[in-house]
């Protein structure tokens, strides 16, 4: 994983899990809420049935209490003319009430009249409850509700029902009413099935954000980085470019010390050895470690004529670029035994001084890799201008390098000589490029804008210098 990764990822991780936890807290709230809000309708809604069975049931016990107190009636027809009252009493399409005695024997039932007379002490709901038993207990206890499953008129099938039940101690009389809580259970469903919805809605919209503040967190991330690359690598480029031309100023500074200091030197002090020797011609020993001295004295001389042409080519200063580099080509193909075909135009003043070493220094570090890489037999060297730009071709038909070349080629793990051929080609808005030969090799092209300033007031043609070295 590279740094540009680990970074994005430093960026971008912590919003993703910042909003993962959002979203799941978020979430698990909305459904706690929706579980509460549900669960406090339902509760609500309950209490308000239970309310209004009270109600039904004081309304019962109200309009039999005549009847119930009276103690100038037989206690047979007083409860006879409740029945009646209690069987015609009805509300709603499924509300009723209902008789039984202590011993779950069914008194008055409006709704379903055959179970009037039978005893159901032990009647079970499908959930397996004893439901007049229950009912008479919570009577006995004082009055109260019990839930429980009954048939519902309206419809013919089971349902959930609450009911409340109240005792009449004279009697021995459970009277009680209910109501079907089955439309509450719709209701609760509905509410439910709602609310998730919208909870879903809201997950939906919270994920969108989320990914909108993702993505929004590694563009900027993306865009910060690209302009710091940028800006370092604006920063990289004159950095190159200043040490680059630190380099080429010390270099012809090195160069000028050895050629006009050192190398003056050398030879004042061979032109001092041959008057010597002229004046002791007689004397055989004496001339011979003389002429041994002359010949230390031309090798040191040869050899500060090779490092200054290396550090800076006197040839580049005094008659350009294109005689400079027909004189790199002869020399490489003397020492590397290469054939070398050159082609180069004189340039006059198409670029400048630093551009000119710019290509010069290109050439240097192409030659050098076809010596050590390429095992070819013959190198072309050509250099010409166009409208534009001056155009540097290095080809050869070697066959080693062109692996190597190709590695070296990417920007991750670039070479430092080809990496120095591209800065400084960019230091000057050139460009290089290395592509396959036909002949076998590789082709390595440098081309530099022309000078602005001479394409505005020049319109010369060039002179073609043809030079030919084995």
């Amino acid at each position: 994983m590279n740094f540009k990764t680990k970074l994005l990822l430093v960026s971008v991780l912590p919003v993703i899990l910042i909003s993962l936890a959002s979203f799941w807290v978020i979430y698990g709230q909305s459904q706690t809420l929706a579980h509460t809000q549900i669960a406090e309708v339902e509760m609500r809604t309950m209490a308000s049935r239970r309310a209004e069975l009270q109600k039904m049931n004081q309304l019962a016990l109200n309009a039999i209490r005549g009847l119930y107190e009276d103690t100038t009636l037989p206690e047979e027809i007083a409860q006879q003319r409740a029945k009646t009252l209690l069987h015609n009493m009805a509300f709603g399409e499924d509300g009723y009430f209902f008789v039984y005695d202590e011993k779950g024997n069914n008194i008055v039932h409006p709704r379903l009249p055959n179970l009037v007379g039978k005893n159901w002490w032990d009647l079970q709901d499908p959930n397996g409850d004893f439901v007049i038993r229950n009912l008479i207990a919570v009577a006995k206890a004082g009055g109260g509700f019990h839930r429980y499953v009954w048939n519902k008129p309206s419809t013919g099938e089971l349902a959930s029902k609450v009911g409340h039940a109240v005792f009449l101690d004279k009697w021995k009389w459970m009277i009680g009413t209910g109501l079907y809580t089955d439309d509450v259970q719709s209701e609760m469903a509905i509410m439910r099935n709602t609310l998730q919805s919208s909870i879903e809605q809201t997950t939906s919209v919270l994920l969108v954000l989320s990914a909108v503040g993702v993505l929004l967190a590694a563009l900027f991330t993306w865009a910060i980085r690209l302009s710091e690359q940028r800006f370092a690598n604006e920063r990289l480029k004159d950095l190159t470019h200043r040490i680059v031309e630190v380099q080429e100023d010390e270099r012809k500074r090195v160069s000028t010390e050895l050629h006009d200091g050192i190398s003056q030197m050398l030879v004042s002090a061979r032109y001092g050895l041959d008057l010597a020797m002229a004046k002791t011609e007689n004397r055989s020993a004496a001339q011979s470690a003389m002429k041994k001295s002359m010949k230390t004295i031309e090798n040191a001389i040869a050899e500060v004529r090779r490092i200054s042409m290396a550090l800076r080519p006197s040839v580049l200063d005094d008659i350009g670029l294109a005689a400079a580099i027909a004189s790199l080509a002869r020399d490489f193909g003397e020492n590397a035994g290469v054939r070398v075909e050159t082609s180069t135009v004189r340039l006059e003043n198409r670029l400048s001084s630093k551009a000119q070493t710019a290509l010069y220094r290109v050439a240097q570090e192409a030659l050098t890799n076809i010596a050590k890489h390429a095992d070819a037999e013959t190198v072309w060297v050509t250099l010409h201008p166009d409208e534009q730009m001056v155009n540097l071709i290095i080809e050869d038909d070697g066959h080693l390098h062109n692996d190597w070349v190709a590695r070296k080629s990417d920007d991750r793990t670039m070479g430092m000589g080809l990496r120095n051929m591209r800065e400084r080609m960019d230091a000057f808005q050139g460009t290089l490029n290395i592509r396959n030969s036909r002949r076998g090799g590789l082709v390595v092209e440098a081309r530099v804008p022309i000078n602005a300033d001479w394409l505005a007031v020049q319109n010369n043609n060039p002179v073609r210098e043809n030079h030919h070295a084995a």
